[in-house]
């Protein structure tokens, strides 16, 4: 099973994608900052904000389609957010609401698929993070597609070993049968993991090879964010 389902195209060659991972962090997290203090009155600047994303989408060269595929998938959890939300808000600001939610998650998207994420991890150590919090995600990246695969062949499984579909009772005697046995193998197998990464001398860091430097392009784009945020501030404050 293909595990790259955050990271699909990191391994572009795009200028975004040579960047440093704590400037498009950094960036990034500035950019999804300032989309969310917007004023709900101020669509313009909202919308130039999708024309940023539009432009940077072109830059990292990562295909539209996978970005809109990605963007419609979470789409109906924004809605129903906004939905749940609609009684105590005016239509202008749902609608506000909602472009927020779309463009934090185009530049999310953006972020994830223009930098690996061992790299993202380590960005994320120099700039202070909790040392357990990068570990911890390390790892549910790297082992989430193993219980997922399992999952998925214990489905399979069960499927081949009946005619047709149990009344309800008994299918969630089955799934609760296979949730049970997803846990106790993904013990199993976690302790298995430990102790060949003890063997391999693991020392709570993931290493990475091709390691980024901080160079004029990063400072450049962190320019450029700046420009942005002020233009942005300054269009904000217009009546």
């Amino acid at each position: 099973m293909k595990h790259n389902f955050i990271d699909r195209y990191a391994a572009l060659d795009s200028p975004l994608h040579l960047l440093d991972p704590r400037t498009k962090i950094v960036g990034f997290v500035a950019l999804i900052t300032v989309v969310l203090l917007v004023p709900a009155s101020k669509t313009g600047v909202l919308f130039g904000f999708f024309f940023l994303a539009a432009i940077l989408l072109g830059i990292s060269q990562v295909p539209l389609q996978f970005v809109v595929a990605r963007t419609l998938v979470l789409l109906p959890f924004i809605l129903l957010a906004g939905l749940g939300a609609r009684w105590g808000m005016e239509p202008a600001r749902l609608g506000a609401f909602v472009t927020r939610s779309i463009l934090s998650l185009l530049l999310l998207i953006l972020l994830t698929n223009t930098t690996r994420f061992a790299e993202l991890l380590r960005g994320l150590r120099k700039l202070g993070c909790p040392r357990i919090l990068a570990l911890n995600l390390g790892f549910l990246y790297r082992y989430l597609f193993v219980l997922t695969d399992e999952v998925m062949r214990m489905r399979q499984a069960r499927d081949c070993r009946r005619l047709r579909r149990a009344p309800a009772v008994r299918e969630l005697q089955l799934l609760g049968s296979m949730l049970g046995t997803v846990l106790v193998r993904s013990f199993e197998r976690g302790d298995r993991m430990y102790q060949a990464m003890l063997a391999r001398s693991f020392a709570g860091e993931f290493r990475v090879l091709d390691q980024r430097r901080f160079g004029w392009q990063d400072l450049a784009f962190l320019a450029a964010v700046t420009v942005v945020i002020a233009a942005a501030y300054l269009l904000a404050l217009r009546p």
